[in-house]
């Protein structure tokens, strides 16, 4: 995963507030093998990870005499086992034709190259997720490790040698580098599950990731786009310090808003929901309210590190630090690029942000 950020949980700021906010499908979390049908030719699959983040949704769609299947789980022994569960009691015998990665985190994707070979299916993913997995899995680890180093000391963290913080390096949790079948684009169509999807690229959690809309049944396989409890996390990564992510992310949240209004949302992580529209101001609404702490606060020069308390109840700690670090980033590069702030370095590299004087 290294500094590629992956959904990160705020203690007092989920969105909605109240779970009674979002309709959630009165229907039962599948477990171990099981599939649970959501509409026709649409199942929900859910596999166990060894983190914090302890599950991810899967989408087996329908295909001929096979199947599709959204995301993967990660290259780890607990999603391998939930596997071989699954290809007894879900598949019923039936190859995956089709692998389709909504994006280049380990959990989606790190088991795309072993149930590529073990079925025979074809990997279809975002030609920039795709390359970006590539780049991160041949990027030697000290090189990577100096490169956080000096990114979150540019931001005023004090990082000690060998610190958790620079040891982000999970490639183990992918499996490799998936063979690309086909590099699916924004606006292509994809036929399964008995419907036919669009495919609708979406930007700021990451680079490359994709959704799937099925317009005629109102259907929405999300990915890490919108999940009902959690926000994405959106961060500036240490190997493009000077993007722009959180504008991606609320354009994206523009064009999502053009589902329909009864639209059932499949997500990667908690349940499946209707309340698209609402969670999707409700994402807007918090980011929102970040930016005006953040011009509140650099009334006088603030380093990333110093306004953390700003953003968050409690200062993460560990790796969490580093995607909080990302994410302060990014709501300051969007006010920088918008000119409501101006960045300063001091003789150390170390930068500061502060409101532009009159």
């Amino acid at each position: 995963m290294s500094d590629r950020a992956g959904s990160i949980t705020r203690e007092g700021e989920r969105y909605p507030a109240s779970p009674h906010e979002l309709r959630y499908l009165p229907i039962e979390v599948p477990s171990g093998g099981a599939a649970r049908p959501i509409a026709e030719g649409v199942y929900w699959l859910r596999v166990p990870l060894p983190m914090e983040l302890n599950h991810i949704n899967l989408w087996l769609l329908e295909d001929g005499d096979g199947w599709t299947l959204v995301d993967t789980g990660m290259a780890h022994d607990v999603c391998r086992e939930t596997w071989y569960e699954l290809e007894r009691d879900a598949l019923g015998g039936r190859p995956l034709r089709r692998v389709f990665v909504t994006h280049d985190h380990p959990d989606h994707m790190g088991l795309a190259p072993w149930l590529a070979e073990r079925h025979g299916a074809g990997v279809w993913m975002s030609r920039d997720a795709h390359r970006s997995a590539g780049d991160f899995l041949e990027i030697d680890p000290g090189v990577l490790s100096e490169r956080i180093g000096g990114f979150l000391h540019s931001h005023g963290v004090d990082v000690s040698p060998g610190s958790s913080l620079v040891r982000g390096d999970h490639r183990e949790w992918f499996g490799g580098l998936p063979a690309l079948s086909h590099a699916v684009d924004d606006g292509e169509t994809l036929d399964a599950g008995r419907g036919t999807w669009q495919v609708v690229r979406t930007g700021g959690h990451c680079g490359g990731h994709l959704c799937l809309y099925d317009a005629s049944r109102e259907i929405l396989v999300s990915g890490d786009q919108v999940l009902p409890g959690i926000s994405p996390n959106v961060s500036v990564l240490s190997s493009a310090p000077g993007a722009d992510p959180l504008r991606e992310f609320l354009a994206s949240i523009d064009r999502l808003g053009r589902c329909a209004q009864g639209t059932l949302v499949l997500p990667s992580h908690g349940r499946p929901f209707h309340g698209l529209h609402r969670r999707l101001a409700g994402l807007a609404g918090h980011h929102h309210e970040q930016l005006d702490a953040l011009r509140g606060a650099c009334t006088e020069p603030r380093t990333a590190f110093e306004l953390l308390p700003t953003l968050f109840r409690r200062v993460p700690r560990g790796f969490h630090r580093l995607l909080a670090i990302g994410e302060a980033v990014a709501h300051l590069n969007y006010l920088l690029a918008g000119h409501e702030l101006v960045r300063q370095a001091d003789d150390r590299g170390v930068y500061r942000f502060v409101v532009p004087a009159a």
